[in-house]
C-alpha cells in the first residue's frame, strides 16, 4: 500500500514539474477554451445571386454586391443586408445555448425576418418568424467551423429558410476572420400579392468582440 501512495505522489510531482518546464502545455489547453464576450460587431462582404419576383415583377441579377452588418449583444443579434437600393433584409435573432465544451457547441434560436423590396413598379414589405440551430466546432486551436439554419413553413402561404456554413479564424481572442456560403429563401402569398426572394452566395467577414 505504501508503494502505491508513493507512486501516486511521484506522478503528481513529476507531472507538475513537466507542466512548469513546458509552458506550451498550459497555452495549448487555454487556446481551445472559447471566451464569451458581451458584444460584437461584424462586417461582411456578401456577393450573392439575387432573384426577386413581386406581384409579377421579375428581377434577377447574377452578381450583386450586398454589404452585411451584424451587431450582437449577449444573446441578441441584429443582421442587416442591403443590395443596391431595392432589396433590404433584416434579421432580429435570440440565441440560447444548449451545450458548449472546449470550443464546440450547439445553440437554438428564434428570429424575426423582414424583407423590404423597392422595385421599379412594385414595393413589398413583410416579416416572418423562424426557429433554428447554430453549431460550431473548434478543429484547430485558432480555427472554427460553423453551420447555422433557421426556417419555418406556412403551408400554401409561403416559407422562410436561412442557411449558412463556413470557417472562422482567430488571430486574436477578440478578433476573427470568416468566410463561407449563405442562402436565404423568403416567400409569402397574401391578398395584395406574392413576394418571392432568394439570395445565395459566398461571403467574407471581419468581426471584433468586446
Amino acid at each position: 500500500m505504501k508503494n502505491f501512495f508513493a507512486a501516486i505522489i511521484f506522478l503528481l510531482v513529476t507531472g507538475n514539474a513537466a507542466a512548469h518546464e513546458n509552458p506550451e502545455v498550459d497555452r495549448g489547453i487555454e487556446s481551445v477554451k472559447q471566451k464569451k464576450f458581451a458584444c460584437s460587431a461584424e462586417t461582411r462582404f456578401f456577393s450573392p445571386n439575387l432573384h426577386a419576383k413581386v406581384r409579377g415583377e421579375d428581377f434577377y441579377s447574377r452578381r450583386t454586391e450586398a454589404p452585411e452588418f451584424i451587431l450582437k449583444h449577449k444573446n441578441f443579434s441584429l443582421d442587416y443586408i442591403r443590395s443596391h437600393d431595392t432589396f433590404h433584409f433584416v434579421k432580429l435573432k435570440a440565441d440560447k445555448e444548449i451545450f458548449s465544451l472546449m470550443g464546440t457547441g450547439l445553440e437554438w434560436n428564434v428570429a424575426l425576418n423582414a424583407v423590404d423590396w423597392r422595385g421599379a413598379s412594385e414595393n413589398f414589405f413583410a416579416v416572418l418568424p423562424s426557429v433554428g440551430i447554430n453549431f460550431y466546432m473548434r478543429i484547430r486551436p485558432r480555427v472554427d467551423i460553423f453551420a447555422q439554419f433557421s426556417g419555418m413553413t406556412f403551408g400554401r402561404h409561403g416559407h422562410f429558410k436561412d442557411f449558412e456554413a463556413g470557417v472562422k479564424y482567430f488571430p486574436q481572442k477578440n478578433f476573427s476572420l470568416s468566410a463561407g456560403w449563405r442562402r436565404i429563401d423568403f416567400k409569402l402569398r397574401r391578398s395584395s400579392g406574392t413576394g418571392d426572394f432568394s439570395v445565395s452566395g459566398i461571403f467574407a467577414g471581419v468581426r471584433y468582440d468586446f
